[in-house]
């Protein structure tokens, strides 16, 4: 049985409310099928994930090798990461410019990449990381963990916790000044700059001992009637925190839909171990289980639009390969009206087993469907010989030795990906003969929620939660609960929830006029929704 979709942060006192409003017929514009209809050869998403921590795009002469690579594999987009912990290899309103010393100085490397991939045709997705905001060496004094890192006074620490204290440098999505810190930092760079999309990395828990801020154990305490620190396997305490990364893609999706409608919202997300098997089997995933990312309810919702499930799995491991192929045949069928592009590991497999991947990703489910294309991750590492990181080890279980680093690789795999092609193995000097996947330029799959929208959104503010900042014990508007029925559509009828600064959010709206209610008061307004467009709403609570 499926479970009922969520659009809203659940609360462990009203669920049973709630779902009596989900499971109403009409209750909003049918998502329920999640299959895709195979898409036309003439439109495939194929993509490299450029890292910021290897050579890529950091001066002019390596995005015009980018570009020209991208260009001999037939791919038509590029997502690079522009914040790698807290930095920024752009220009930012908010955040430092990076450190890194491969960056000269006064050169923009997103502007210049947008420059050329745009020149050539090709989509940019600035990929940021979202949580982890420090791995080691020097901060400067206006960087985040510098004023908000696990030293800061009360509920200026921002620090996602351990349940044993420990700060391991990412940020609590369940504080709500962390949260709106870093929505502001993708809403800023689409501000900025013209990019095609933006994409979350790393929105998810470390796993299930992680969450303890003080400032979130104090809210869900609140909410839930509850006292202590919760148990890291609690039920109710993991929804709680699952939905507090919802929340923050929420609001991403839903305040970049009212300052760039076309701009695209994707999420590079969680796809460790055996891929579900069937709708109920995503509850035991590790996606869902351990690191709280339910990123299938994300789709389901709509906000995001495209998930790149990170399918990081050795071909030559028969567990793994097997591995792989039930999450790409699972993501399949799970697109909900959205899309999803497969992220193959290619650092960690040989060429040929890579194109293998390729191939059973693009290909049909057993059901007929088709996933929108594929993502790469590396550019930087295209296979096992350019896989920077087997040069301190970890080589001995290959099953093709003495391995060695050959950097000329990468150019065999770009080349592979278009063109048949051979190569002389590094390990047994044998030549691998290989058949391209993507034999021909396509273009990128239309999104027509984006293109041509018939629905509409509204975001809003409860504004009364503002002068509560230091204070959870009393009532606020963190958490509190609105209706929103439809008065001249069948009366239909969505439950929403404020999140901790009383922001609430929806979409997929069907244009029309409807009564906007906070429970438990007399405050209501009527809104006006329309397609293609963000009606922002702004009222008190008592």
């Amino acid at each position: 049985m499926r479970k009922p979709k969520t659009f809203f942060l659940s609360s462990l006192f009203s669920i049973g409310l709630i779902i009596s409003f989900l499971l109403t017929p009409g209750w909003f514009p049918n998502r329920a099928n999640a299959l895709t209809p195979p898409l036309p050869q003439t439109s495939e998403f194929r993509a490299f994930w450029v890292d910021a921590f290897n050579p890529g795009f950091k001066t002019p002469q390596e995005v015009t090798k980018l570009i020209a690579d991208a260009q001999r594999a037939n791919a038509n987009a590029i997502v690079a990461q522009v914040r790698r912990r807290g930095d920024a290899f752009y220009t930012s309103a908010i955040e430092p410019r990076t450190l890194d010393s491969n960056v000269p100085a006064g050169f923009d490397p997103l502007q210049d990449l947008i420059d050329k991939a745009h020149a050539a045709g090709m989509e940019v997705h600035a990929w940021m990381v979202t949580l982890p905001v420090v791995s080691g060496g020097k901060l400067p004094a206006n960087h985040v963990w510098q004023q908000h890192g696990p030293n800061a006074p009360g509920r200026d620490n921002w620090a996602m916790l351990t349940s044993s204290g420990e700060a391991k440098g990412f940020l609590d999505p369940g504080h709500p000044d962390a949260l709106d810190y870093t929505v502001s930092v993708y809403l800023d760079l689409l501000k900025r700059y013209d990019v095609d999309g933006v994409q979350l990395d790393y929105v998810r828990y470390g796993g299930p001992n992680w969450g303890y801020n003080p400032t979130a154990i104090a809210r869900f305490n609140q909410q839930t009637g509850r006292t202590g620190k919760p148990a890291p396997a609690d039920p109710a305490w993991m929804q709680w925190r699952r939905d507090q990364v919802t929340n923050l893609v929420r609001k991403l999706y839903v305040e970049a839909l009212a300052i760039k409608p076309r701009v695209k919202v994707t999420a590079a997300t969680i796809a460790w171990g055996d891929g579900p098997k069937n709708d109920e089997a995503w509850y035991k995933t590790q996606p869902y289980r351990e690191v709280l990312q339910d990123w299938r309810a994300w789709l389901e919702e709509g906000i995001i639009d495209m998930a790149m499930p990170m399918t990081y799995q050795r071909e030559y491991k028969p567990q793994q390969k097997l591995g792989f192929d039930h999450w790409i045949e699972y993501a399949k069928d799970h697109q909900y009206n959205r899309q999803i592009a497969i992220g193959p590991g290619n650092y960690l497999n040989y060429i040929e087993d890579t194109l293998g991947q390729i191939r059973r990703a693009e290909a049909p489910s057993a059901k007929g469907n088709h996933v929108a294309g594929t993502v790469l991750y590396s550019y930087a590492s295209t296979n096992i010989y350019s896989n920077v990181e087997l040069r301190s080890g970890g080589s001995g279980d290959l099953p093709r030795q003495p391995w060695k680093f050959l950097s000329q690789s990468n150019d065999w795999f770009y080349t592979a990906l278009s063109q048949p092609s051979q190569y002389v193995d590094g390990a047994t000097g044998k030549t691998v003969q290989t058949q391209p996947v993507w034999a021909t330029p396509v273009g990128i799959p239309d999104m027509p929620w984006k293109s041509r929208p018939t629905l509409g959104a509204i975001a809003g503010m409860l504004q009364k939660c503002d002068s509560l900042r230091d204070s959870f014990a009393s009532r606020t508007c963190d958490g509190a609960n609105l209706t929103l029925q439809a008065i001249d559509a069948g009366s239909k009828v969505r439950q929403l929830r404020a999140d901790g600064k009383g922001w609430f959010g929806a979409i997929e709206l069907s244009p029309g006029t409807y009564q906007l209610k906070v429970d438990g008061s007399q405050i209501q307004q009527t809104v006006n929704v329309v397609a293609g467009a963000v009606t922002k709403i702004n009222f008190g609570a008592s």
